[in-house]
């Protein structure tokens, strides 16, 4: 709306706790809760969107070691949201693991997320390669070749798509 910008730093919703750093520090509360209240973020992930919306100056670190002191906010949480739902989407670990990264979380969390996952990813590369090309085997070579690239786009290893594919794990024939 017109009125909203009024200190003209083009953030909505910040013109009365632009003098007051209690009042700052709780809008900015209120705009983390908010955020936290729709889904699930890793810690650098949110710092990033608050510092974007709230400036370099604003006191994000102490804010987001609230939220993490209060459960609001744990990166172990967000780890496991996103490889389940990744999982459900068919990717592999491979995908999954650059996700996570993208998104701040440390390769230890990455890693114990997955292997707390407990997913079959043989499997998922067979089930998620049927979705997409059928239950029968490849007609030649060219179409072998695009569903390996297929498999390998949705970040399975090169053993995982080649299982997938042949069933025996044996290569291009």
């Amino acid at each position: 709306m017109i009125g909203d910008d009024i200190d003209g730093a083009g953030r909505r919703g910040t013109a009365s706790a632009g003098d007051d750093p209690q009042a700052r520090a709780a809008e900015m509360r209120r705009v983390a809760l908010g955020m936290l209240g729709r889904r699930e973020y890793a810690r650098a992930e949110l710092q990033q969107r608050l510092t974007r919306r709230f400036g370099e100056d604003a006191p994000v670190g102490a804010l987001l070691d609230w939220l993490e002191a209060q459960r609001f906010l744990d990166d172990t949480r967000y780890a496991g949201m996103l490889v389940r739902s990744r999982i459900e989407r068919g990717q592999g670990p491979l995908r999954i693991r650059q996700a996570l990264q993208q998104n701040g979380v440390s390769n230890l969390l990455a890693e114990q997320a997955l292997a707390e996952a407990g997913c079959d990813w043989f499997a998922l590369a067979a089930e998620t390669c049927r979705r997409r090309f059928g239950a029968g085997p490849p007609a030649d070579l060219k179409d072998k070749a695009r569903r390996l690239r297929f498999l390998q786009y949705r970040g399975f290893t090169a053993d995982q798509c080649f299982e997938a594919l042949d069933g025996d794990g044996a290569a291009f024939d």
